[in-house]
């Protein structure tokens, strides 16, 4: 079986004291008696994600593991080396988080243009791009981050007390909010929530409270050893 994952530093093994044996998704796929091509880096973004994945699909791998990250990250390519640069609020980045560069303009970025609606929407819609994708091919998605989904999914009658700090009331009036909710639940209304692992219920940095973790918050060996086990049972019940 020739597995594909993709998603960040939770999938990629960040602190682990060897991520290429010890991440999860090398240790699904040994359970699963395959071999792993874990197309992660450090940092990684839902647009990289994306990208990647589809990329990659040409391969016609036998599982793809998708684990969505934070949606307020991007990426971008370099007008000068076409080398990927993903961006993060806390303006992380192994190469160029010292540059001018970098740093003036995402703050720039997030400080005056960074939408949260937006962002979550534009992030249900890449998973339903990937998914339209992946339809005839055998795939697992899970998030690594809440992502504010118990806030987002709210009721009707909750959903304006429930998102009021990510929306910019000032300039909405109540219909354009209803808009807003209608909207968001035809994206997820179009996703399938099946291929989930426990969509809205559990997500990756969930097992940090539970398990030992590095100096940066990332599980170590005890936590992807148990997200392992929970995505193959998972995996076999289906």
């Amino acid at each position: 079986m020739k597995i594909y994952a993709n998603g960040c530093s939770f999938t990629y093994g960040d602190e682990l004291i060897n991520p290429a044996a010890d991440a999860w998704p090398t240790l699904l796929a040994n359970k699963l008696h395959g071999s792993v091509v874990n197309d992660v880096i450090s940092g990684g973004t839902n647009y990289r994600t994306l990208y990647r994945t589809i990329k990659n699909i040409k391969e016609d791998y036998d599982l793809y593991l998708i684990a969505w990250t934070d949606y307020s990250r991007f990426t971008v390519y370099k007008s000068d080396n076409n080398f990927e640069i993903n961006f993060n609020p806390n303006l992380k980045n192994e190469l160029y988080q010292n540059t001018h560069e970098f740093k003036s303009w995402g703050l720039t970025y997030y400080k005056h243009w960074y939408n949260e609606l937006y962002a979550f929407k534009l992030w249900l819609q890449q998973i339903m791009q990937l998914q339209s994708l992946l339809k005839n091919k055998n795939y697992v998605m899970i998030n690594t981050m809440s992502n504010n989904l118990s806030n987002w999914t709210a009721d009707k009658d909750q959903f304006i007390e429930s998102v009021k700090k990510f929306i910019n009331f000032d300039i909405m009036n109540d219909k354009q909010i209803v808009d807003e909710y209608e909207e968001i639940n035809y994206y997820i209304d179009n996703i399938d929530l099946s291929k989930f692992y426990r969509w809205n219920q559990f997500y990756i940095r969930q097992l940090c409270g539970d398990f030992p973790i590095g100096t940066h918050g990332h599980m170590l060996e005890q936590g992807h050893q148990h997200l392992a086990e929970l995505l193959y049972t998972h995996i076999c019940l289906k």
